[in-house]
């Protein structure tokens, strides 16, 4: 083979080297990138997910808090001597707003489905605590009226008080069962049906006819 020819194979090699290490190059870059971009995802879909269960375990702390609160407003005696339904209802009505603001958080963070399942918990509260206050109302005007009856605890004059309390505490459970659903799965993309048919299974109260009706 003549110098020249030698010369050209040489540079040939050297070319197709050349090539060969700058594809390898190229293809570890994209992976690195690819690697990269996938772990800023995860960093992503984790943070989103702390959040969620951040505000998922805020929210049922406060609803815990409110239930104490309308406990203790349904042994309240009715009427009291020395309390207007005002000081008997601040109680809940603070902590009412305390889980007004837990669920707002919930909007936040999302889902859609987990904002209106947070929803529909407030608006047990909001009937039981409205029960609550015409109860009173009404006995207490039964009272100035009559002018001999003794104090009732207002559990004894709620109607329908153990249906309202079971509502809320199954508005309670399905909030913690989507919200597992929720925390289980990729935090982006549980399906909403996938949610609403989890909840549907639970069973609804609209059907009855035996007592107020709320979510």
């Amino acid at each position: 083979m003549s110098q020249l020819g030698v010369a050209l194979v040489s540079a040939g090699s050297a070319l197709s080297g050349a090539t060969i290490a700058g594809l390898f190059t190229l293809l570890k870059g994209r992976q690195e990138s690819r690697e990269r971009s996938a772990d800023r995802e995860e960093q992503r879909r984790q943070r989103r997910l702390d959040a969620r269960r951040t505000a998922y375990m805020a929210f049922l702390k406060e609803f815990s808090l409110t239930t104490d609160a309308c406990q203790r407003m349904l042994d309240t005696n009715a009427p009291a001597e020395t309390e207007t339904w005002e000081t008997i209802g601040s109680g809940v009505a603070d902590s009412f707003g305390r889980l007004f603001q837990a669920k707002l958080e919930v909007e936040m963070v999302g889902p859609p489905v987990m904002a209106a399942q947070a929803e529909r918990v407030l608006e047990q509260v909001t009937t039981l605590i409205e029960e609550c206050e015409e109860a009173y109302a009404q006995y207490d005007r039964y009272v100035r009226e009559r002018g001999d009856a003794d104090p009732v605890p207002l559990h004894e004059l709620v109607e329908y008080t153990p249906r309202l309390v079971n509502r809320l505490n199954v508005q309670r459970d399905r909030f913690v069962g989507a919200a597992r659903v929720q925390l289980d799965g990729d935090v982006n993309e549980v399906p909403t049906e996938v949610l609403s048919g989890y909840l549907g299974a639970l069973g609804a109260f609209g059907n009855q006819s035996d007592g107020p009706q709320s979510g």
